[in-house]
């Protein structure tokens, strides 16, 4: 095992035992960031907030502003998620982000509804070195799919993720590491037959797509209808390993609030290190802990919090850390 692996395996057990041990004041800084290049979205998605934000939560990260962030995170973070609200394939300097936090020693991981991804885009990002790079499509066929993207075109979209990886293949390049995935619509997919699913993955055939995950649908913490919560409380492991970062610079604890209603601090007043034990964090993590969430307008509508558990800790979140993070 290489050092790098090492280092990150240690890494998890620090969190790991913080977490277990229900610690509120951390001994060491977040592993993972997602950093919102910007909050407008091209689509009106039925499962997604985002056509709900208003006009004064839309706007695009400044570089500058990245940098900075970057700057600090590469002292102690592995990967950033250089996505959250919206499509950032709209902002106009995004593989120079892709770029920046590369060259920093992090891993770039990407999402995108692929709708603008175009040729020079393709290989910009692949340029950029973009450490993997995810695809959302769901459907087998253009009426499913056009009813769940509203506002994108079955052919264009799978033509554009479909010529990514014929330019992945032309220039032999191993980034990104292409993901396809799908949400699990429970009345989408069991109506779906074999032969629409095998002619769908046909488009893939000889191309360098490296997974296609089938994803659990979530409810957004309570902003949209999705699946019922489970039996067990556990609590948010966000809080003990990553913090999320809006384009205006406000930082938050978890993926799940959309809105921002609990913002623990702004990296234009504060650096990560200092918000990341803050008065504010560390409340929410014992409120967490103690399951005293009523008055938490994410948490107590969140269906995160009651998921399937292994070793204590949601299996979700279990196996994508240990089997899937590292590049």
């Amino acid at each position: 095992m290489s050092s790098k692996k090492i280092h990150y395996y240690r890494r998890l057990w620090q969190v790991y035992r913080a977490y277990k041990q229900k610690k509120t004041e951390l001994p060491y800084l977040p592993v993972r960031l997602w950093v919102e290049a910007t909050s407008i979205c091209n689509l009106r998605c039925v499962m997604c907030p985002n056509k709900d934000l208003k006009k004064e939560d839309k706007g695009f990260m400044d570089v500058s502003l990245f940098q900075r962030i970057i700057d600090e995170a590469s002292r102690f973070v592995f990967d950033v998620n250089l996505i959250h609200r919206g499509e950032g394939l709209l902002h106009p300097e995004f593989p120079r982000l892709v770029e920046y936090a590369r060259e920093a020693g992090i891993t770039t991981k990407f999402h995108t509804n692929a709708t603008l991804l175009d040729g020079r885009k393709s290989h910009d990002l692949i340029t950029a070195g973009l450490d993997q790079i995810s695809f959302s499509f769901d459907g087998y066929d253009k009426p499913t799919y056009e009813s769940i993207r509203v506002s994108a075109d079955f052919d264009k979209t799978l033509s554009n993720i479909v010529k990514l990886l014929q330019i992945k293949k032309q220039r032999k390049s191993k980034k990104p590491y292409a993901i396809l995935e799908l949400i699990n619509f429970p009345d989408i997919y069991k109506d779906s037959d074999r032969r629409q699913r095998k002619e769908f993955l046909e488009h893939f055939q000889g191309l360098p797509l490296d997974r296609i995950e089938l994803k659990e649908m979530h409810n957004w913490a309570g902003e949209i209808n999705g699946p019922k919560k489970g039996k067990k409380y556990s609590p948010c492991t966000f809080l003990w390993q990553a913090l999320i970062i809006f384009w205006d610079g406000a930082v938050l604890p978890c993926t799940q609030d959309f809105f921002g209603y609990y913002i623990l601090g702004n990296v234009k007043d504060a650096s990560l290190a200092e918000i990341w034990n803050n008065d504010k964090i560390v409340r929410l993590r014992k409120k967490i802990l103690n399951r005293d969430i009523t008055d938490l307008e994410t948490c107590s509508g969140c269906d995160r919090l009651w998921r399937e558990q292994f070793l204590g800790v949601p299996r979700e979140y279990l196996w994508k850390f240990l089997l899937k993070r590292m590049p």
